[in-house]
């Protein structure tokens, strides 16, 4: 089954590419640039959502308390090009919000990495 998933990253060519691995594994991919549709209710009409954690315009902590003002009960993956430390902190952040963060990519994203992580979207 088709689920929706936000592709959110300020750079054009990862939104690009992202969203090109997201439709190879069969969902409908929505590419955004900046983080004012976090705080939007349209949020909640995905499924999932792939984050870059540094928006030019937003930082992790921002972004991942937008999607919790919102209630966004959707998969959340990080995306970064950080070390993993930074990124289990901000995974640890998100659920500290009551998000459910799943886990995270680090740049360059490996596509089989991110089947894994989108694989329970099929239930």
């Amino acid at each position: 089954m088709q689920k929706k998933i936000l592709v959110l990253d300020d750079d054009l060519i990862i939104t690009e590419i992202l969203g090109q691995l997201v439709k190879n594994l069969g969902h409908y991919p929505v590419i955004a640039h900046n983080a004012p549709i976090l705080a939007s209710a349209k949020i909640k009409e995905f499924d999932a959502i792939l984050l870059d954690l540094w928006l030019s315009d937003s930082s992790a902590e921002e972004s991942l308390e937008a999607i919790a003002s919102q209630a966004f009960r959707g998969q959340i993956v990080l995306i970064s090009g950080l070390e993993n430390q930074a990124l289990e902190e901000a995974c640890e952040q998100g659920r500290s919000l009551g998000l459910r963060v799943t886990g995270f990519l680090r740049k360059p994203i490996n596509a089989d990495s991110l089947k894994a992580l989108l694989a329970d979207l099929e239930y």
